[in-house]
């Protein structure tokens, strides 16, 4: 056998262990919560026949999916008015979030002056404010929006003015020494220290965005899938509901991964995503 062949003989084995290796971490990342999950319908499945529970109290799972077939249109086209009006609320208050946390984070009078008016923005029920935004903002898809950005706004700017406020004051101090400007120490040092847990708000404020859409839609609007589940649950059609339910939890956890492999891909470098071995 020559030295090109045993060569080759062993690339080819090395390029099969490493991609048995990336399906072998697939199954383990991915296999639990699908195992569980199948689990938990079946439970549900089984407790809801064997006591006999009456659809307009609590449907089982398999009614659930044949009225995900049977309106599948009219709830996609639904959830497409839920998802522009969480996503374009989700962009709003994370661009406003950011800059907003930066500010605060870089002079001691602005928070002062903004902090205590966020924790008590934060602080009102924002269920209570509902019936009032249809009379400020009318009927329609701009109060989805703003609900979106009253739930996504809060965990964006905490975790940027954390994160900012993290950075080594020995490495501030020393960059300032070889004469840095505040807005290179900004770029260079503080932002890039603070993307992590920027990004954890990201994360919390994306699992938030179609609750906000949601409740938006409960009070000022005929579209979307709020409008869709107190319909449904006006009309006792509770199969339907937790049909919109579902469509709302999905798209909650999509915007989520997508959040987290965006993190995934912008820090590579970072500890919390290296592979852990125990």
């Amino acid at each position: 056998m020559s030295l090109q062949t045993t060569l080759t003989d062993k690339s080819t084995q090395a390029i099969q262990r490493t991609r048995a290796g990336r399906l072998q971490r697939l199954m383990r990342s991915a296999g639990l919560p699908v195992a569980s999950s199948l689990v938990g319908l079946i439970l549900w499945e089984l407790i809801v026949r064997g006591l006999d529970i009456p659809a307009y109290l609590l449907p089982a799972p398999s009614e659930v999916a044949v009225t995900l077939v049977d309106r599948w249109s009219y709830l996609m086209v639904n959830l497409g008015y839920t998802a522009f009006a969480a996503l374009l609320g989700f962009a709003v208050a994370l661009v406003l979030g950011v800059l907003l946390g930066v500010a605060i984070a870089s002079s001691p009078t602005v928070d002062r002056i903004l902090y205590p008016w966020l924790i008590i923005s934060h602080a009102i029920p924002k269920v209570v404010v509902a019936p009032l935004m249809l009379v400020w903002v009318g009927f329609g898809l701009k109060s989805g929006v703003i609900f979106v950005i009253f739930f996504t706004f809060f965990p964006v700017v905490v975790n940027t003015v954390m994160g900012l406020k993290s950075a080594d004051p020995d490495l501030l101090h020393l960059v300032r020494s070889m004469g840095a400007s505040r807005l290179e120490v900004l770029w260079k040092i503080k932002l890039p220290n603070a993307l992590p847990s920027i990004f954890s708000g990201i994360k919390i404020a994306a699992t938030l965005a179609p609750v906000g859409a949601v409740i938006g839609e409960f009070v000022a609007s005929n579209r979307g899938l709020g409008y869709v589940l107190i319909q449904a649950v006006g009309s006792m059609s509770i199969a339907l509901a937790f049909a919109a339910v579902f469509l709302v939890s999905a798209f909650g956890v999509l915007i989520w991964y997508v959040a987290e492999l965006v993190e995934k891909k912008s820090l590579p470098w970072h500890a919390s995503q290296r592979v852990q071995v125990i």
